[in-house]
């Protein structure tokens, strides 16, 4: 248990697994989560957990040809549960969760679907970011093609766009972030780059957080480190702390109405970060695992409770007290 002034984060139950998991959603208004990933022999698994007592069960699972790689719930509304996942193949996919059947599936990408946003709960807005180096918004309502399809021109290589952000049901605003160390912001409203900068190393995680009534935009490199940007005024509000020295794997906001941010990271820790107007601190800091924490979840229904799975094959179930 780590602990600190602004509270300890408990650690309340842990189950091994058969597989890599690449991707946690907790499910909406439920005391479920999901869990998708590859399976030894190569293709996809997508399970269900509940907590019963003390134990994590898994209540149901399928598996899928090619292996999955992200998903997100922020594409239906609270009484559908409609989970969407992006595979190796650039293949996105609708499961309803209740019966872990697959609604529909398209082919989104020409290549591996790293990353996947949605517009919230209730939003039709569909965000992916892929190796073949596209971002791609997407209504769930037409899935022929792209509502809007980002890109480099002819000129310019193409990077692994490594993560992406949705600003929300209310935005007009996306990021991206790829390999080089580019993050890109876009108004896909007006068509067009809103502004642009480079962090040096690859942009693992990105998440936009609304933090005190304005919009910012949290970035994890590769090599530790987290920056910080109000998306209206990015060159005058830039932070950064040095977190540590291997990937920050992605980053949550611990409730809509808290400036508390989480990290999961390849030392195996996780950090609670507490932003403000001119610098970030690392408020806690909570081993987890030996090897890295790959995969974070936090609760929208009950804040402070968060899903990890790690490098050993574990998905831990853990709560952090001091919201």
């Amino acid at each position: 248990m780590g602990s600190i002034g602004r509270g300890s984060i408990l650690d309340v139950s842990e189950t091994s697994v058969e597989y890599v998991v690449h991707s946690l959603c907790c499910i909406p208004s439920s005391a479920r989560f999901t869990a998708v990933g590859s399976s030894p022999k190569g293709g996809g698994v997508l399970s269900v957990y509940s907590l019963n007592g003390r134990e994590l069960d898994e209540s149901g699972s399928a598996t899928t040809s090619k292996s999955l790689r992200c998903s997100t719930f922020d594409v239906c509304d609270m009484s559908e549960r409609v989970l969407c996942c992006g595979d190796f193949s650039g293949n996105l996919s609708f499961w309803d969760v209740e019966t872990l059947t697959a609604i529909s599936d398209t082919k989104a990408h020409s290549d591996m679907i790293n990353c996947i946003d949605g517009g919230g709960l209730g939003s039709s807005n569909i965000l992916t970011g892929s190796r073949d180096g596209e971002v791609k918004l997407w209504d769930r309502r037409t899935m022929d093609k792209p509502t809007v399809r980002m890109l480099p021109d002819h000129t310019s290589l193409r990077r692994d766009c490594w993560s992406i952000s949705h600003g929300g049901a209310d935005s007009h605003i996306v990021s991206a972030g790829f390999d080089n160390g580019d993050v890109k912001v876009f108004d896909f409203r007006n068509m067009k780059i809103l502004w642009e900068t480079s962090v040096t190393r690859g942009v693992s995680s990105l998440r936009f957080c609304n933090l005190a009534g304005d919009l910012f935009l949290a970035a994890g490199t590769v090599l530790g480190k987290m920056y910080l940007w109000k998306v209206n005024s990015p060159t005058e509000t830039v932070t950064q702390i040095q977190l540590d020295k291997s990937t920050i794997w992605d980053t949550q906001q611990l409730s809509a109405d808290n400036k508390t941010l989480v990290t999961c990271m390849g030392s195996g820790a996780l950090c609670v970060v507490i932003p403000d107007e001119k610098s970030m601190n690392c408020a806690l800091n909570h081993q987890v695992s030996e090897p890295p924490v790959s995969c974070l979840a936090s609760s929208p229904d009950k804040p402070g409770l968060l899903i990890t799975s790690s490098f050993d094959n574990k998905i831990r179930l853990l709560y952090y007290t001091g919201l």
